[in-house]
């Protein structure tokens, strides 16, 4: 009977066997080593160009913000003052038409006081007392005016009319004025002015010489 020999190699079929297996646990070894520096390599590529585009973009926008215009923003206050609001006083109808026949009553004696301390030119007074007078013949609006008293002295004349209503005094007063236009091409214009006392119903309207100017206004 043989004894196995213990000195012999291993089989055959086993060594077939080994070599294969550690071929290839050699190559999942080296294998696995390259992928994880393959993958390490592109996450420090991706890195690198995410930190360069950030860089670019903030260097980008630095640009801009350097050359873009600078706008102060003014933040309005949260309580303005409030604005002073006068009160407005309005004067009833019959306090404005006293203060307004005060005037007109001052002007009306101030000029009444100085026509008549006035010396009169009897040549020149009769001459243009006439011709106001004819004016007022002649003027159609004029016709249907209420005179009172028409006077010369030396340097103005003097005509008074009734005008019971305010109506009538603005009537009187257009009419005159047109007529010193109008009459005999204009040859009565001169200076003039209206005096009036309103609680008498009168109207006064003085004319001045020529050359000479009224003084109580």
């Amino acid at each position: 009977m043989n004894r196995p020999n213990t000195n012999n190699p291993l089989p055959l079929w086993i060594a077939l066997m080994v070599v294969p297996i550690l071929s290839l646990a050699l190559y999942l070894q080296f294998a696995d080593a390259p992928a994880t520096n393959k993958d390490d390599s592109v996450a420090s590529r991706v890195t690198e160009h995410e930190q360069s585009a950030n860089h670019h973009s903030k260097a980008v926008n630095s640009k801009a913000d350097a050359n873009s215009p600078q706008v102060a923003i003014t933040k309005a206050p949260n309580e303005l003052p409030e604005p002073k609001v006068s009160s407005d006083v309005r004067l009833d109808p019959e306090t404005a038409r006293a203060a307004v026949q005060k005037v007109e009553n001052s002007v009306y004696e101030r000029a009444t006081a100085m026509f008549e301390r006035e010396p009169v030119d009897v040549e020149w007074a009769n001459r243009y007392e006439q011709s106001l007078r004819d004016m007022f013949a002649l003027h159609q609006g004029l016709q249907r005016v209420s005179i009172n008293s028409i006077s010369c002295h030396t340097t103005m004349c003097r005509i008074e009319v009734f005008t019971p209503r305010d109506a009538d005094a603005d009537f009187f007063t257009a009419m005159f004025y047109d007529g010193l236009a109008s009459f005999r091409a204009g040859e009565l214009n001169a200076e003039a002015a209206i005096a009036r006392r309103m609680e008498l119903g009168m109207t006064s309207v003085y004319v001045a010489r020529k050359d000479h100017t009224l003084g109580f206004y």
